[in-house]
């Protein structure tokens, strides 16, 4: 019965996560150009759907195949929670960044570098909120196997997204380098400054 239950919120999770990145979009600003990057500047989109598909799964599965490592019953809703905190933080960040809230990795003419909002605390919140999204899914599975490898999954898609993002940013957006000695990339107060690798 606890397993069938646990499916449940399994599924509750999957199908928060997936309502979420759709919420995510619809809230998104219009850009102030064309949505357009180099294609050797787009890494990582074409891994996040996959990384996505392996995070459902592994969430719908696990409360049968990790039926032994059970969380509390209260982590399902807890999860919910943590996934709606990771699209408000997602919201906030596309809201803070405006139109330069893009899903290509570009730079256009005038673009600040912002550093209100959640960007003065991280360099990446949007993403820190995705990742939020799917941890918070695999949390409302109610065991333990969930909420360890589906950071795994989308957190490596996203390692590369923001390897590539901080590249261009170094490079083609004036006082970048300077805010990101300063600012970490996705774990506030961690990783003031180790090179391109802070906050991760």
């Amino acid at each position: 019965m606890r397993t069938l239950s646990d499916t449940v919120w399994a599924a509750l999770g999957v199908a928060g996560a997936l309502g979420g990145i759709r919420v995510m979009e619809r809230l998104r600003p219009a850009v102030v150009a064309d949505d357009v990057g180099a294609p050797d500047d787009q890494a990582g989109l074409r891994e996040l759907p996959r990384a996505y598909l392996v995070s459902a799964g592994t969430i719908l599965a696990s409360p049968v195949v990790a039926s032994g490592v059970r969380l509390p019953r209260w982590s399902g809703p807890l999860g919910l929670v943590v996934g709606l905190a990771g699209v408000g933080l997602r919201v906030w960040a596309m809201r803070t960044l405006q139109g330069h809230y893009a899903h290509a990795l570009r730079v256009v003419d005038g673009q600040p570098v912002v550093r209100t909002g959640p960007y003065a605390v991280v360099r990446h919140p949007g993403y820190l909120g995705v990742l939020l999204l799917w941890v918070g899914a695999g949390i409302a599975a109610r065991n333990a196997l969930a909420p360890v490898l589906t950071p795994a999954a989308v957190g490596t898609a996203y390692r590369h997204r923001i390897e590539a993002e901080d590249a261009l940013l170094r490079r083609d957006l004036p006082g970048y380098d300077e805010y990101a000695a300063g600012t970490p990339r996705l774990v506030p107060l961690v990783g003031r400054r180790t090179g391109y690798r802070t906050g991760m």
